[in-house]
């Protein structure tokens, strides 16, 4: 951790947009660009994460050359329920359920893990597990209890149509998760709850997907697109694509 220069948007508004910038190269671009869709019950106001959680916007830097190489983002909630009961939205409650809290100025229990980004040429350095280890240190700092993420199991984009539920519960040699991500998570003592099968739900036009995953999608059904985690359904009667990507629900006990 040391050979990087750390900084957050706390100790600088401006990172905020280069941060941005990172996630907006890695990231597949239709969780950069899409949204979510009509009546989705929850808010999601990402750009709002700076303003409001400045110390969990967490930015590494080359020393060498001063470059961005890595970032993580993360939120704190008030929130204290039982594991469990933690929802199936995931990924899109917490970022609804943290605004709430934070709006209504109720004092955090908890801290959240929303995204840990590297940059391609950066990456098999264990910069992940750096990341999540200063989101945890930022919540021990904070006098909080727990660190929960919606992890993103990076794998199972290549096994779409395997459920989620069965997917977390495959082993490799060593009897740890099937998954790389989830393995460092749980290499650094966290607990693989549960799924969340419906962490991201995102929507677009026909057109949109199109554009977004360089496929065509001439009728309506589902279709396996790079990178997804779970099939697309397509509707073109309503010209609409719906997207609902499932996480797998981690706890790190502070």
């Amino acid at each position: 951790m040391s050979t990087y220069a750390i900084r957050t948007v706390a100790d600088d508004l401006a990172l905020a947009d280069p941060i941005q910038d990172l996630i907006d190269a890695v990231w597949p671009r239709y969780i950069t660009q899409g949204s979510s869709p009509p009546g989705h019950p929850f808010h999601i106001d990402w750009f709002g994460i700076h303003k409001r959680w400045p110390h969990y916007q967490i930015a590494l830097f080359d020393p060498a050359d001063g470059s961005m190489i890595a970032a993580a983002n993360g939120l704190t909630l008030a929130w204290d329920g039982n594991e469990q009961e933690l929802p199936d939205e995931g990924w899109d409650w917490v970022m609804d359920q943290g605004e709430r809290d934070h709006r209504a100025g109720l004092p955090p229990k908890m801290a959240c893990a929303l995204s840990v980004t590297i940059r391609p040429d950066a990456r098999g350095q264990n910069l992940s597990r750096t990341l999540l280890e200063l989101l945890r240190n930022q919540a021990q700092a904070d006098g909080l209890g727990r660190l929960i993420v919606p992890v993103r199991p990076n794998l199972k984009a290549r096994y779409p149509i395997t459920p989620i539920e069965e997917y977390l519960t495959w082993t490799n040699d060593e009897g740890l998760p099937f998954d790389p991500w989830l393995r460092v998570h749980v290499r650094m003592k966290a607990r693989v709850v549960k799924a969340c099968p419906r962490a991201v739900s995102l929507g677009g036009t026909v057109a949109q997907w199109e554009e977004w995953t360089g496929m065509q999608f001439p009728a309506s059904g589902a279709y396996i697109a790079p990178e997804m985690l779970a099939p697309l359904q397509i509707d073109r009667a309503v010209d609409l694509g719906l997207y609902v990507e499932p996480n797998v629900w981690v706890v790190h006990e502070l």
